[in-house]
């Protein structure tokens, strides 16, 4: 028995032993097999041509003046899009001239000339493309009235997104190489029918794993380390406000620490009583600014208690104007609304407003699209509770706003058009990404032949869209509106924001903004292409707050008669001149106080 089971046991072992060096060589024949097919094997040349076409085409102009990473990233997805439909129309060419029984051959003394002629061709292409391309850039450059960017970050830009398209080739042709490497091992021991499929699905697996390692547990905690650490540096250059009628301050019910690195700034920053009323001539109160954070020992619902607690504290329902803002993933408000509002009411205003995460705003839309919503319903909904308990003669009137996600997030309080103005006395919306419900609700009630920069909504008796101040009294054409009633409602978006315009149909579909090519500070050579105009305007959002204000997602002077116009502060024709002025003196304080906005 002891010698039968040792016996078998020596005979498994041999068997497993040969199995094992059998799998070993495979291994090493299909690994050098792999390495070669990844850095050795020639590109296929309807994947080189596809590359090349699709490297040309990306140097068309999209919204904003380009640094050299945005040239990176729109020649590399450009380039990596290419080659794989290249590719794979060279294959299909391939098939079918065969099923038909159609050969092309070039004599053997032409091929030399004819690579000669396709080399000279693609080179001369090249050079064309990418020097139309820089001119072009030069032109968005003074549409934004911006300087335009030197020749060495084309360059560079242009050979690193070279850079990113071979890389990503070689990871392609890795996986591929894996892809073999599974086939050559399993197919010893499995049908041919399954071996394809299994090791399609280990691939799929370890792709996943790698890419799940690399960005996830990486580059995803990295970030949200930053994030955190970020909203809890507490600058010296931001000092505690000392009155009580700041969020923040010693008498204030949310500690400094508490309010985050974003909340600490918008009640530190602002105009005082005495500014206020030395840039106006007249008399003026000193503005109320609330806020509160959530943190991780308390709820979005208890941060909303902590702003309707604030509000009280300070007697802002005893003031004539309360806006309720929603931030941006950080926190982060628009200095210029929160100023505007303030100087043209004579800081007789409270503004109020609560961080409900501390990661970027596309972090936070990505991993926790759920929680801007949420803070604009429970904060709206906390604050007319309150609101509605006092006497009609004592309440403020109720403005809410918000840009970018902000405006996603605040837009999300109401079910509809006739819901928001019921509920408040105006509002203003900044730089509205497209995937918002609400304005597609309001862009879907656009009158027929209006741009789509600048769509007419019910000849303007409430929402106007404004993308420079003059679109207040006309709409984008010169037309005149009907009489604006209120509430009055403001969705402010420049035809050169990215944010506004980026969505996730652009991969397939031109938008009628693209059709049209209808934009003051756009240029009119800026075409759609699937894939590429994607990744174009993809590439323009990360810089569009830095561009000249007016333009990309930088919403500075504008907000000043965007805010005089919601809270009704229309004048006479021949008073315009002086509110004008009057208007000009504001903007000119704003920046005085706050140099880098």
């Amino acid at each position: 028995m002891g010698f039968g089971a040792a016996r078998t046991a020596a005979g498994l072992s041999s068997y497993l032993g040969s199995a094992v060096r059998a799998v070993q060589a495979v291994s090493r024949r299909t690994g050098r097999r792999a390495r070669r097919t990844a850095i050795a094997a020639p590109l296929n040349t309807g994947g080189f041509l596809g590359a090349s076409v699709t490297a040309w085409i990306s140097t068309s102009p999209s919204l904003l003046p380009r640094t050299w990473w945005m040239w990176a990233t729109n020649i590399g997805f450009s380039e990596i899009y290419g080659y794989a439909m290249g590719t794979l129309a060279h294959r299909v060419v391939r098939r079918v001239a065969a099923e038909i029984g159609v050969q092309v051959e070039i004599a053997p003394e032409r091929r030399r000339r004819a690579r000669l002629v396709g080399a000279s061709a693609l080179v001369g292409i090249t050079a064309y493309s990418w020097v139309r391309g820089v001119l072009r850039q030069r032109e968005i450059s003074h549409l934004v009235q911006q300087e335009p960017k030197n020749l060495a970050t084309h360059v560079v830009g242009s050979v690193s997104g070279f850079g990113v398209s071979v890389g990503a080739l070689m990871a392609v042709r890795a996986t591929i190489a894996t892809a073999h490497l599974y086939r050559a091992i399993l197919r010893p021991y499995l049908p041919p029918r399954v071996v394809g499929a299994v090791s399609l699905l280990l691939t799929a697996a370890t792709v996943s794993v790698l890419v799940d390692r690399l960005i996830r547990g990486r580059m995803l905690e990295r970030m949200l380390e930053r994030a955190e650490a970020a909203n809890r540096l507490i600058s010296p250059d931001v000092p505690r406000p000392s009155s009580p009628l700041r969020s923040g301050s010693p008498e204030s019910q949310e500690t400094w620490q508490s309010l985050g690195a974003p909340g600490r700034k918008i009640v530190s920053a602002g105009a005082g009583r005495e500014l206020i009323a030395r840039t106006l001539g007249t008399e003026a109160l000193e503005p109320i600014r609330v806020y509160a954070a959530k943190t991780t020992d308390r709820s979005l619902e208890q941060t909303v208690r902590g702003v309707i607690a604030e509000l009280d504290r300070t007697g802002a329902w005893d003031r004539e104007v309360l806006v309720l803002f929603t931030g941006t993933g950080t926190g982060w408000l628009q200095e210029w609304s929160l100023s505007a509002i303030e100087f043209l009411t004579g800081g007789n205003c409270a503004t109020a407003s609560l961080q409900y995460s501390f990661y970027p705003s596309p972090l936070t839309y990505l991993i926790d699209r759920r929680s801007p919503q949420r803070a604009g319903q429970l904060l709206l909904e906390a604050v007319q509770r309150r609101r509605d308990s006092l006497p009609v003669d004592r309440r403020p009137r109720l403005y809410v706003a918000g840009e970018s996600l902000g405006s996603f997030g605040g837009q999300s309080a109401f079910r509809d058009v006739t819901d928001m103005l019921e509920r408040v006395d105006g509002a203003v919306w900044t730089g509205t990404p497209s995937f918002t419900p609400l304005w597609h609700q309001i862009s879907a009630r656009s009158r027929p032949g209006s741009p789509a920069v600048a769509p007419i909504i019910d000849d303007g008796r409430h929402i106007r869209v404004v993308t420079r101040p003059r679109d207040l009294g006309r709409d984008y054409w010169g037309g005149r509106y009907e009489s604006w009633q209120h509430p009055r409602v403001v969705y402010a978006q420049h035809p050169s924001d990215p944010v506004v315009w980026f969505d996730l149909p652009l991969l397939w579909k031109e938008p009628t903004w693209l059709q049209e090519r209808v934009g003051h500070d756009v240029t009119p050579a800026i075409r759609w292409f699937p894939w590429i105009s994607f990744w174009q305007i993809a590439a323009d959002m990360p810089l569009s707050i830095a561009a000249t204000g007016g333009h990309g997602h930088s919403y500075h002077e504008e907000m000043v008669p965007i805010w005089a116009a919601v809270l009704g502060q229309d004048v006479p024709e021949a008073e315009r001149t002086a509110q004008e002025h009057r208007h000009a003196a504001i903007i000119e304080a704003i920046r005085a106080i706050n140099p880098q906005v």
